[in-house]
Order: structure tokens, then sequence, then C-alpha cells
């Protein structure tokens, strides 16, 4: 008898421990949009509307696809024929501009299992006073029909970046943007769905 319940006080301690060694890992994590509810102040800026080589068209909810919860952020894009570079941008101020505390900026995009390969992502940043423009230095193929989690490293020395960044750069984060893009070759209209845009520390 005893030693049946010696072996259920091992794997309740065993189960307690992991719960919260999941909690203390997820407390780490702070989601900066999931979109339940609305857009939560994401939007295409009216430059990249007006420009021709922009070609996002309208956001939405969806609740087709989510990869976390029940909704994303749907973007409308229309990427036409030619070898021309074509991008779609969206782009949200942030509530939560000091981001010193945190390591890594993740964002889970998804293309229909029927878009054709080719499009890529990248994640953007507007940073300081002077609204410095700072984009990711390589974008991440998007697979069609998979959830492509894009990860990109904050802390300073970072080589996520064009530009060389030190520790202020996520002290005072004004914009998040969003960009999918082409070099060319690539025609698809339809739509791409974000979700679960965090920062996390590990």
């Amino acid at each position: 008898m005893m030693k049946r319940f010696s072996i259920f006080i091992f794997f309740f301690l065993l189960v307690t421990g992991y719960w919260l060694l999941v909690t203390v890992s997820h407390a780490e994590d702070v989601v900066l949009y999931d979109f339940e509810k609305d857009p939560q102040g994401w939007n295409i800026p009216d430059w990249a509307l007006a420009k021709k080589d922009y070609v996002g068209e309208e956001i939405g909810i969806s609740e087709f696809y989510a990869s976390r919860n029940r909704y994303s952020l749907e973007l409308r894009t229309n990427f036409p024929v030619g070898r021309e570079w074509r991008g779609a941008y969206v782009e949200c101020p942030v509530d939560i501009q000091d981001w010193f505390e945190y390591n890594w900026l993740e964002a889970d995009l998804l293309l229909p299992k029927e878009a054709p390969k080719g499009l890529r992502a990248k994640l953007i940043l507007t940073v300081g006073e002077e609204w410095k423009w700072t984009e990711m230095n390589r974008a991440v193929k998007l697979e069609p029909g998979e959830w492509t989690v894009i990860k990109v490293d904050l802390r300073q020395g970072s080589q996520n970046w064009r530009s060389f960044i030190t520790d202020d750069f996520r002290r005072d984060v004004k914009k998040i943007g969003i960009r999918v893009e082409t070099n060319g070759g690539v025609v698809y209209k339809g739509p791409v769905y974000i979700d679960n845009v965090k920062l996390s520390k590990e």
C-alpha cells in the first residue's frame, strides 16, 4: 500500500513540476496581437495604398485560420504578372514601447495551400525618436498550407537586421510592420493570414 502511495506522490510531483515549468515559460511571453475581436489597430498605411509596387488591398478578421485561439488577421493581396519586386505591407502602432526585457519578436503567417510558392515575409520595426525604419536583412520563405513562425532576435548585435543594433533599439519601439513580398515571377490574388504576434525572452 505504501509503495503505491509513494508512486502516486512521485507522479503527482512530476506532473505538478511540469505544469509549473510550462506556466513560468508561458509567463515570459507577451502576446501583443491575437486578433480575437478586431484588427487591433493594424492597417495598410496610405503611402502603401498609393504605391504601384505595394499590392496589399484590404485587411479584415478571419475565422477560417488561426494559430492561436479562433481568429487571425487577413491581408488581401494582389500580386500581378511581372518580374518586378512587389510587396504587401501592414503595420500597427505599439502599446508597449519598451521591449528591453524581451529578446525575440515572433509572428505566425499562413498562405492557403493553393497559393503559389515564392512569397516571403519580413518583420519591420519603426524605432526611436527619429522613427527609424528598420527591417530584417532577409525575408523568410512562406510555405503554402503551413504556418510559418518568423522569429527575429532583438538583442544587441543581432544579425537579423539590416543595420547594426544596440540595446537602445528595443527601448523605444513605435510601430511593428509585416511585409509579404516577391522579387517577381509570383502571381497571386488572395489572402495572407497573420496571428500570434508576440514578444518572448527565449
